[in-house]
């Protein structure tokens, strides 16, 4: 009898898997991702230093599956899951994986419950409001402010829990509008209660203006955020930091900017973007004798030659401001303000600027946008050269400057300056890069890529600092970085 009740379930629980079914047409989709890197001096430091690494070697494994539960053209539901990153060897990708000591004895067992690392990318509903061409985005999603050159905003490029709406206003006028929790401490089922009370979420609103017209598209956009002290969105954050910041102050938060691509004289293609933020902080625990505050800029421009069927050439340009002298004697930051850790901003999948090809770039300095605030740089790439059925390359020459003045780095109270990543109008780089992606199926890729930098860092500048490894980086720095990466991309 007992086995029969228990076939009476199972079945039950096939026929609700199909009638769901039957409510919404489910489609799937991901990027299954499997990365060999080798690395040299990625730090710009030589062997001996206490922080350096002169050669390493890993595997790293990320596996991101998207579902699309589709109930009719104007409802959907978008879930995506993620599983790693990890290297092999260690975290879910061990021996044992999943299966770990419990302390406890009630419950221990060689089945324990293990190290789990599934994250949730995106959970949220799209759909148009009835009758209307209003479309409405709401919950966990990616949240990406306008641009046109660097593959993602350099102010804000992340997941977020979010509602967006957009609807055009004419045939050539859009509106796009949101509201982001960007934080919130609340943090349901926490044993403490230290975060509970007031300053405890940050909040962000935008809004962008898409304009179209045939050859030419500008979109304006504007963005405010305010971030409570308890909140873990305050000052003491890379994208935030500045003179005179802590870890216990909120923040005021204001972008603005504008995104442009003109194809009207073809074969000819420009991209330009322009983006400014200012925030100014406020710390109500502490009560610092001077708010103090960050702002910048951040403008860049590129133009395409699309006239050559072997390859598309371009030469480009982007400059963002820095620092000014030693900042004790000022309370502000003379760089642009970034929010949480953009993804996507980059210059061609370069080694410096991150190699949006492979899953973590090529070291924790290089890469990303928060850090490297503060530079300028030029250069000419070649893109999708194509001599070969399947195969095809990208070639990058740039040269990259800071714009940072060296004396910021004398204050006994520096903030986000990292050495490799972090620029004086002292360093220089040269870099070429050599990218190469031989499409297998359709849905699969082999990637190799290439990278070397010739770094010209200042010695005795970083050398005076007051950083904690200033003496390192006077007697083993400025050393040339060196990557090859080997990726295998599945995506469907």
């Amino acid at each position: 009898m007992k086995k029969l009740s228990i076939f009476a379930v199972l079945a039950l629980f096939v026929l609700g898997l199909a009638t769901a079914a039957q409510a919404a047409d489910i489609k799937a989709y991901g990027k299954w991702q499997i990365d060999a890197a080798l690395r040299d001096n990625n730090d710009f430091l030589g062997k001996g230093a206490a922080t350096g690494e002169e050669q390493g070697f890993n595997i790293e494994q990320r596996i991101r599956a998207g579902f699309q539960f589709i109930a009719n053209e104007n409802l959907k539901g978008v879930l995506e899951l993620q599983i790693g990153t990890n290297n092999w060897g260690n975290g879910v990708y061990q021996i044992g994986a999943g299966r770990s000591a419990n302390t406890d004895a009630a419950t221990a067992s060689a089945n324990g419950i293990g190290q789990g690392n599934v994250m949730l990318r995106k959970g949220y509903i799209d759909f148009k409001w009835p009758g209307t061409k209003v479309n409405f985005m709401v919950g966990y999603q990616g949240v990406n402010l306008p641009t046109a050159f660097g593959g993602g905003s350099a102010i804000l490029d992340d997941q977020a829990a979010a509602a967006i709406v957009s609807t055009p206003l004419t045939d050539n006028l859009k509106l796009l509008a949101g509201y982001i929790r960007v934080a919130d401490a609340h943090n349901a089922g926490a044993t403490t209660t230290s975060n509970f009370g007031s300053g405890a979420s940050a909040d962000a609103v935008f809004a962008a203006l898409p304009i179209d017209f045939k050859g030419y598209n500008i979109t304006p956009f504007g963005a405010y955020l305010n971030a409570g002290y308890q909140s873990g969105v305050g000052s003491s954050l890379a994208g935030f930091a500045g003179p005179n910041s802590s870890t216990v102050e909120g923040l005021r938060g204001y972008w603005g900017g504008v995104a442009f691509t003109m194809t009207a004289f073809d074969p000819f293609k420009l991209m330009a973007d322009f983006n400014y933020g200012k925030v100014t902080y406020n710390n109500t625990v502490s009560k610092n004798a001077a708010d103090g505050g960050r702002s910048g800029f951040l403008f860049d421009v590129a133009l395409d030659y699309t006239g050559l069927s072997m390859m598309t050439p371009e030469v480009f340009f982007a400059y963002s401001s820095g620092e000014g002298g030693n900042s004790t004697q000022k309370d502000s930051s003379g760089r642009m303000p970034v929010i949480a850790n953009p993804q996507g901003w980059t210059v061609n999948n370069s080694f410096f600027f991150g190699d949006r090809d492979f899953i973590n770039g090529f070291g924790s300095n290089a890469g990303y946008a928060r850090n490297v605030m503060g530079f300028w740089t030029a250069g000419v790439s070649l893109k999708n050269i194509k001599l070969i059925d399947k195969l095809t390359h990208n070639v990058n020459l740039l040269y990259i400057k800071g714009t940072n003045d060296p004396d910021y780095l004398k204050d006994t109270n520096v903030r986000a300056a990292s050495y490799g990543a972090f620029l004086t109008t002292k360093d220089h780089l040269w870099e070429i890069d050599v990218n190469t992606k031989y499409q297998i199926y359709d849905e699969l890729s082999l990637a190799l890529n290439l990278g070397y930098i010739n770094a010209d860092i200042d010695k005795d500048t970083w050398g005076a600092s007051t950083l904690k490894y200033h003496n390192d980086y006077r007697n083993y720095g400025s050393k040339d970085a060196y990557r090859a990466g080997l990726a295998l991309n599945y995506v469907f």
